[in-house]
C-alpha cells in the first residue's frame, strides 16, 4: 500500500468516528430538550409540592435541575 491509500483509509475511519460522535451528540441534545420540556411542564406541580413541605416545617427536597432530570429518567424507565 502506498501513502495515498493509507491516507484514504485514515480519512474513511475518521469520517466513521465523526458520524458516531455526531449521533451521540444529537441523542444527547434530544434527551436534554425532552428533560427541559418535562421540567417546564411539570415544574409547577413540583414547586407546589415543595412549598407544601416548607409550610409543614419539613425540610424541602432538592430542587436542582439535575435532580429533576434524574427523576424524569427514572420515571421514564419505570413507566
Amino acid at each position: 500500500m502506498d501513502a495515498w491509500e493509507l491516507l484514504q483509509q485514515l480519512y474513511v475511519n475518521l469520517v466513521c468516528m465523526f458520524k458516531i460522535y455526531l449521533k451521540f451528540v444529537l441523542l444527547t441534545i434530544v434527551i436534554y430538550f425532552v428533560a427541559e420540556w418535562y421540567i417546564t411542564r411539570y415544574g409547577v406541580e413540583l414547586e407546589d409540592q415543595l412549598d407544601g413541605r416548607v409550610d409543614e416545617n419539613q425540610r424541602p427536597g432538592s430542587n436542582s435541575t439535575l435532580n429533576k432530570v434524574f427523576r424524569f429518567i427514572v420515571n421514564f424507565l419505570i413507566l
